[in-house]
């Protein structure tokens, strides 16, 4: 277990191989630059530990997974022109949670919205609680979810879908977005923190040389034509045949076990 690491608005701790990461930036935990830096950061922390093989992100307080930018901030991005720069940031953060090296889970509480959802959509499962509500509402302020909204989401629940989503910037509930496939799962109000590190303490039960390997190929497969994603699969399952972690499975089965979790 990890002694919690504590920034002005981001904090993380981990135990048993699962890293929480808590955005808390109250009431509603937008996404100013200082909080996006220090994510940043703590992210790369995790992603240097070795032992961790689940992530989870949260937003602290249960009114709001995150509502998205900072629109404080938007008037000196507008007259110093900083538009280019600040969706390039944005990418960089969010890409590097895409392709983090373990699985990643957004545990989404209340509102999830814009730059919000863009980063729950950056991760790879979401579960979210009954009274939650998903938007990208940008078109509403008069521009668009330019942080990976207008990728992620349709290659997520298809093209027709997130267009009607973008282009009239209104909410879904949770029990829509499941039905969408946009959340992986719904749970009570109050309980999403809870269900997403339930998951996350099951994925991070398995081998980490196995879980890193298996989200390796999966974030270079969708960027992929389909032969090209499987030799890609080829080779990675020709090495990982030769590993501890392929080893310790097939001995626990035969043993009538639970293997023993590898790094």
């Amino acid at each position: 277990m990890r002694p919690e690491t504590s920034r002005q608005f981001v904090r993380w701790s981990s135990h048993d191989g699962l890293a929480t990461v808590t955005l808390d930036r109250p009431p509603l935990n937008p996404l100013s630059h200082q909080l996006k830096a220090e994510l940043s950061d703590c992210i790369e922390e995790i992603a240097a530990d070795a032992g961790i093989r689940c992530m989870i992100l949260y937003g602290a307080g249960g009114r709001a997974f995150s509502v998205g930018a900072d629109i404080k901030e938007f008037p000196e991005i507008t007259a110093r022109r900083l538009g280019r720069q600040h969706a390039m940031q944005e990418h960089a953060l969010y890409n590097r949670i895409d392709f983090f090296p373990v699985p990643t889970i957004a545990a989404i509480e209340g509102h999830c919205l814009g730059g919000g959802l863009e980063l729950a959509l950056a991760c790879d499962l979401r579960v979210a609680s009954e009274t939650s509500r998903l938007a990208l509402p940008e078109v509403k302020l008069g521009v668009f979810p330019a942080g990976g909204g207008t990728e992620r989401l349709p290659r997520l629940i298809g093209e027709s879908r997130a267009r009607e989503l973008i282009y009239t910037g209104e909410p879904v509930d949770a029990r829509e977005a499941w039905r969408l496939g946009l959340v992986n799962r719904v749970v009570p109000a109050g309980q999403a923190l809870a269900a997403a590190q339930e998951l996350g303490h099951t994925i991070a039960e398995r081998s980490g040389l196995t879980l890193r390997t298996v989200k390796a190929v999966m974030d270079r497969g969708q960027c992929m034509d389909l032969m090209e994603a499987q030799q890609v699969s080829v080779d990675a399952i020709s090495e990982l045949f030769q590993s501890e972690a392929v080893q310790e499975g097939v001995r626990a089965f035969l043993e009538k076990r639970s293997a023993k979790p590898k790094a």
